[in-house]
């Protein structure tokens, strides 16, 4: 099994888990990212989801949603249910080493992957922001991803997408490092 396709399955269960978490008087709590609720964090997840599955299966690049919370339809356990179950679908159908086109070229579905995981891991914690607990990040997929951040932390926010890099102590443990170089403070 690929190392990148099997880190990615796991930080998708890291979703399930928040999602099956979420208190169901909490999805229109706040949660870190502005001017988004829970509600609006799942279905910016699920609709990544939709487009990381369009780049795998070759249709190509997928605009997301204006509104993300249109892709959230019905309870929200159920929607994330079938946007996952849709995903897993793909995953198990994708050869990692094909080739599909995306916004940056052609690419492997591998670094498709690598780069997509950022968005489900960093949003569970969002998701779990909002519903008033804590939730516990794949370490791997935070390594690869603090590896890939690190260095482009001030492209990151220069994009809009990301708040400014906050300062982390000496002492952060690696997914503190990573919220705070994505403008999450975690103290």
């Amino acid at each position: 099994m690929n190392e990148t396709f099997t880190r990615y399955r796991r930080v998708l269960a890291g979703v399930t888990d928040v999602v099956e978490r979420m208190p169901a008087d909490q999805w229109n709590s706040p949660s870190p990212c502005p001017g988004w609720t829970g509600f609006h964090v799942l279905g910016h997840i699920i609709d990544g989801q939709r487009q990381v599955a369009a780049l795998l299966s070759g249709q190509g690049p997928r605009e997301p949603l204006r509104d993300p919370a249109e892709a959230v339809v019905g309870p929200p356990v159920t929607a994330w249910s079938g946007a996952l179950r849709s995903m897993l679908e793909v995953l198990g159908a994708t050869d990692p080493n094909s080739r599909v086109a995306s916004p940056h070229g052609e690419v492997t579905t591998e670094w498709v992957l690598s780069t997509a995981v950022i968005e489900p891991l960093v949003h569970a914690w969002d998701l779990a922001q909002a519903g008033g607990f804590e939730a516990s990040l794949d370490g791997e997929a935070v390594e690869a991803c603090l590896k890939a951040v690190a260095p482009m932390a001030e492209q990151f926010a220069a994009t809009g997408m990301y708040a400014p890099a906050l300062p982390a102590s000496a002492q952060a443990e690696p997914w503190q490092r990573l919220l705070a170089l994505l403008g999450r403070g975690t103290a």
